[in-house]
C-alpha cells in the first residue's frame, strides 16, 4: 500500500506540535517539581546546605572590588629580655617577633573603618610566661612596642604603603578584637546573622589570608554548630566547619547563604584549629559578637544562673553577709591563696604568695569599696617588697597596671560569689537541686582556672615592679609606705552559711 505523496503532512502537522508543546509543558513541571524539591531539601533551615543557592546579587559582589573587605594584618612586637653576660653583670637585649593574620571591616564612621579580628592576632602578652609562650622569645621578658598594620602579603616591608591600625577594645575570653583604620576602607557588604540557627551540614565560606601569602576562599560544611570553648582561658561557644584552613586565616570572616534571602551573612568568626587535624576548624559564632562589635567595649560577662551583667550591689550584699556570719573567705585565685575580710566600708583582697601556708606573708592587698547601683570600685593597692608595705592610689598608677588591677577585682568578685554559692550547695547534700547546683559551680570554678592562672601571673610581675618602684608612669611614685589592715582574725570554727 502507497501512502499519498501530497496532503497528509499539513493535516498531521498540528497534531504533532500540540504533542510537542504537551510534552514541554510536562517536563517543564516535571523539572520545576524536581528543583523545588532539592531546593527545599537543601534548604529546610535558616541557612543553605550549599553555596550554590545564591543570588546573583551575592555571587557579583563576591567576584566584584567589595569582595575586598577581609585585610592582611602583620602583628609585631619588642621584648626587652634581661640575662646575664659573661662578666655576670645584668644585661638586656631586645627581640622582635611578628604574626600575620585577617581582619575584615565592618563599620564605617566618618574617615575612619572598625575591623574586627582574633585578641590573639592584635594582642601581645605584656611578659611572657609559660602561659605566655612566643616562639624565639625566653620566658621573663617584658614587651616595650608593639605595632599593628595592614599590608599586602608576608613580603611586605614597604612601610609607607602599610595601613597603620589601632586597637580599640579586646576580650580575650571571646577571643575578639576591635581595631580601627583612620582611612575608608571596604566593608562588609552582608547582614550579620544567627550563629545559633546553623546546623549540621550547612554550607559555609571563609575569606582570608592563609599562610598570609594571598587572599582565598574556602569553603565547607559544618560538622558540629555547638561547641563550648574553654581552652587556653577562652569562655565562649564555637561551631565546628571542615574547610582547610591555615595560619593566617585566624579572624578571617565566616558566611553562610540564608534560605530566605540567598544572600551571604556573617555567622562567626574563624580563630582556632584542632591540632594535627587540618580540617576540623573551629569558629566563634557571631551570637556573642554582636554587642561588643557595635559597643566596641568589653561587655560584662553573664554569671551562671545570675542574668546578665556584671556582679551588683545585691551581690555585694550578699557577699558582706557571708563573711561577717562566719564563712571561711580563704578560696584559690588560679595558685593563689585569695582571703576575702570586711573592713567597714571595704571589702579588702588579701592575696599570699606561692609558697603559702609555708610562708603566709601577704604579697599583696586589694580594696573594693563601696559604690551606688554596683558591686563597688577599685581602691587603694598594696604591694610588699624587700623595703616593706607600698600604698598605691589607682590615679598613681599607669594605665595598664590600672587595668590588670580591674580585671583581677572583676575575676576576684566571680570567684568569692561562687565559693559562697558552692559552700551553700553543701549545706544540704540530700537536695537533688543543692548538688545539681554544686556541679555546676564546681566546673564553672574550674573553668575560670585558666584566666585566673593568667591574671594571678601578671599581679605578682606587677607587685614585684611595684615594690620597688620600677615600671610605673613616668613622675609617679607610691602615695605611701602606709601598712595595710591585717586580716580579722579567723573563727574556730566556720559554719557554712545558710
Amino acid at each position: 500500500m502507497k501512502l499519498p505523496t501530497q496532503g497528509w503532512l499539513p493535516r498531521l502537522w498540528p497534531v504533532l506540535l500540540g504533542a510537542l508543546v504537551v510534552i514541554g509543558i510536562a517536563f517543564d513541571l516535571v523539572t520545576r517539581s524536581r528543583l523545588s524539591a532539592t531546593t527545599g531539601f537543601i534548604c529546610q533551615g535558616e541557612y543553605a546546605d550549599t553555596l550554590e543557592v545564591q543570588s546573583m546579587h551575592s555571587r557579583e559582589t563576591e567576584q566584584s572590588p567589595r569582595a575586598q573587605y577581609s585585610y592582611l594584618v602583620r602583628s609585631s612586637a619588642k621584648y626587652e629580655c634581661p640575662f646575664f653576660g659573661p662578666d655576670g653583670k645584668l644585661r638586656r637585649r631586645r627581640i622582635q617577633s611578628s604574626e600575620l593574620g585577617t581582619a575584615f571591616a565592618y563599620e564605617s564612621a566618618g574617615n575612619d573603618t572598625y575591623l574586627f579580628t582574633n585578641e590573639h592576632v592584635a594582642a601581645w602578652p605584656d611578659v611572657t610566661d609559660p602561659f605566655h609562650h612566643i616562639d624565639g622569645v625566653p620566658e621573663g621578658c617584658k614587651r616595650v612596642d608593639d605595632k599593628l598594620r595592614i599590608v599586602r602579603d608576608e613580603r611586605d616591608d614597604f612601610e609607607p604603603g602599610q595601613i597603620p591600625l589601632t586597637r580599640v577594645a579586646v576580650d580575650p575570653l571571646l577571643d575578639a578584637a576591635i581595631l580601627k583604620a583612620n582611612q575608608k576602607l571596604t566593608v562588609l557588604p552582608y547582614k550579620i546573622g544567627k550563629s545559633a540557627a546553623l546546623r549540621q551540614g550547612n554550607a559555609v565560606e571563609v575569606r582570608g589570608f592563609p599562610l598570609g601569602v594571598m587572599q582565598a576562599v574556602s569553603t565547607g560544611k559544618v560538622v558540629n554548630p555547638y561547641d563550648r570553648d574553654q581552652e587556653q582561658g577562652w569562655d565562649h561557644v564555637d561551631f565546628v566547619i571542615d574547610a582547610l584552613l591555615a595560619e593566617g586565616n585566624s579572624g578571617s570572616p565566616v558566611l553562610a547563604a540564608s534560605c530566605k534571602t540567598r544572600d551571604l551573612e556573617l555567622v562567626g568568626v574563624y580563630h582556632a584549629g584542632y591540632k594535627g587535624h587540618g580540617a576540623l576548624n573551629v569558629v566563634v559564632g557571631i551570637d556573642q559578637l554582636i554587642e561588643f562589635m557595635h559597643k566596641k567595649r568589653r561587655i560584662p560577662h553573664a554569671l551562671a544562673d545570675e542574668g546578665p551583667g556584671a556582679p551588683g550591689a545585691a551581690d555585694r550584699a550578699r557577699v558582706e553577709a557571708a563573711l561577717t556570719s562566719g564563712m571561711l573567705p580563704l578560696f584559690d585565685f588560679g595558685g593563689l591563696v585569695v582571703r576575702a575580710d570586711v573592713t567597714g566600708p571595704a571589702l579588702l583582697y588579701h592575696f599570699y604568695g606561692r609558697q603559702f601556708p609555708l610562708d603566709d606573708r601577704r604579697v599583696a592587698v586589694i580594696e573594693d569599696l563601696r559604690k551606688d547601683g554596683a558591686f563597688g570600685e577599685l581602691g587603694r593597692f598594696w604591694v610588699f617588697g624587700p623595703n616593706g608595705w607600698h600604698e598605691w592610689q589607682p590615679a598613681h598608677l599607669g594605665a595598664d597596671e590600672r587595668d590588670l588591677l580591674a580585671r583581677v577585682t572583676d575575676s576576684v568578685r566571680l570567684q568569692v560569689l561562687h565559693s559562697i554559692d558552692y559552700r551553700k550547695a553543701l549545706v544540704n547534700p540530700a537536695s537533688p537541686e543543692d548538688r545539681r547546683r554544686g556541679r555546676e559551680l564546681s566546673r564553672t570554678i574550674a573553668h575560670d582556672v585558666p584566666v585566673a592562672r593568667d591574671l594571678g601571673g601578671n599581679l605578682l610581675d606587677t607587685v614585684d615592679r611595684l615594690a620597688l618602684g620600677h615600671d610605673t608612669a613616668p613622675g609617679t611614685v607610691a602615695a605611701s609606705t602606709e601598712t595595710p589592715p591585717s586580716p580579722a582574725p579567723l573563727p574556730a570554727s566556720a559554719p557554712p552559711s545558710k
